[in-house]
């Protein structure tokens, strides 16, 4: 700039006469506009770099505390639509305003879904059964978390577990330990494993979704065959354009002949909360057991694993779909379960306080959904069920009130 300076001084000094001077003042135009681009390019540089900053401590700060903030239209559809003056906590996926509960039913009514597969690697920017998988930052991905240390329900003399009352749920009653095991020796026993169920096994599917972009191992990069709203009662209708039957290959399959062919040697169930409100407890349990029998006589040799309905946020019950009905749901899949040799998985009593309800940090809605946090204890309990199997011990066995 100063050089630029001097030339103009000598310019003045030896060049006054009109022609000169004007010329001088046409370049000293020139300069004063030069120098006002300089600055604003300069400007513009320090808003990019104190932008790009500011996201970047943003990410470090959600990474860190594993907090999820999808965007709106990151929504994971309900099953039932709740009450809408409850307050919809963020941080995780919650209930979609797309949702509408029939009039008879309060069933919700389902979007179309746009992507459909058992793919694991599925990308966690798709969709599926209606349900936006959660956001894709790696930054972002959830932290698993410690093992609870919450003692679990110490087994009867029979050696089986209590699993409580219907005013009061028994709580933690399955193990979460690895007897020794490595975690990836444990999430490998998952490779030949499916999940099947509604939104709440797509919330399971999200969080494996995340995990698997830094652990591409996570979970034995096990497989899905989950629907928004899917039920029982939904697994057996006949297959048609309006079914919510999962894609499997690309086509709608029942779920038994999807199981059979992916080839899967373990078979994992979550149904309930979409059947309650149409057929009720008992009429549940038995569309359930049909499930069951068609699952085990289309797979031999199968191993088949319920895990228990999921209960409620304190004050989002209903009529028929509340913590009570699904505690005697749940009763009744434990005694289906010791009928037809299947093991019932009970995540649910992990999810709960001491009163039975699912407590702010496990629910993502204040509904029935739940956050990651939540599955961070699936996969706890899960990995350690695998662990016994692997060790050859015996499964939790449960018992039922007198």
């Amino acid at each position: 700039m100063g050089l630029y300076a001097s030339a103009y001084l000598k310019d003045i000094l030896h060049n006054l006469n009109g022609r000169r001077l004007s010329a001088f003042f046409m370049r000293l135009e020139t300069m004063k506009k030069l120098i006002s681009k300089t600055i604003a390019i300069a400007a513009s540089g320090i808003f990019v770099c104190s932008s790009l900053c500011g996201c970047f401590l943003q990410e470090m700060t959600d990474s860190c505390t594993g907090r999820i903030t999808p965007s709106p239209s990151q929504q994971v559809v309900s099953i039932d639509t709740p009450d809408p003056s409850t307050e919809q906590p963020s941080g995780d996926p919650s209930v979609s305003p797309d949702a509408s509960p029939t009039a008879e039913t309060g069933e919700t009514s389902q979007p179309t879904a746009d992507v459909k597969s058992d793919d694991p690697q599925q990308t966690p920017s798709q969709t599926a059964g209606g349900v936006t998988v959660a956001p894709t930052q790696s930054a972002a991905t959830p932290t698993p978390m410690p093992t609870p240390t919450t003692v679990p329900t110490t087994p009867g003399p029979d050696g089986t577990v209590s699993i409580g009352t219907a005013d009061k749920p028994a709580h933690c009653t399955m193990p979460t330990e690895l007897y020794g095991l490595s975690t990836r020796m444990v999430e490998d026993w998952f490779a030949d494993a499916v999940f099947v169920g509604d939104s709440i096994t797509i919330g399971w599917k999200n969080y494996n979704n995340l995990m698997l972009e830094n652990d591409p191992a996570f979970f034995g990069q096990t497989r899905f065959l989950c629907e928004g709203s899917y039920g029982s009662g939904h697994a057996l209708e006949p297959i048609g354009e309006a079914s919510m039957h999962p894609i499997y290959a690309g086509e709608q399959h029942y779920v038994w002949d999807a199981v059979r062919l992916m080839g899967a040697k373990k078979v994992f169930i979550l149904f309930g909360m979409n059947d309650l409100s149409i057929y009720g407890v008992d009429g549940s349990a038995d569309k359930y057991e049909e499930v069951i029998d068609n699952i085990l006589a289309n797979n031999p040799g199968v191993q088949l694993y319920v895990i228990s309905a999921m209960y409620m946020y304190k004050g989002s019950e209903r009529e028929i779909l509340n913590n009570r009905n699904l505690y005697l749901y749940n009763q009744r899949l434990v005694e289906l379960c010791a009928r037809k040799g299947c093991e019932f998985v009970n995540i649910a009593s992990h999810l709960i306080d001491e009163d039975g309800f699912v407590p702010d940090e496990y629910s993502s809605d204040h509904y029935v959904h739940q956050t990651y946090k939540a599955y961070a204890v699936w996969a706890d309990v899960l990995r350690s069920l695998a662990a016994r199997h692997l060790k050859g011990m015996p499964p939790v066995t449960f018992s039922l009130p007198q």
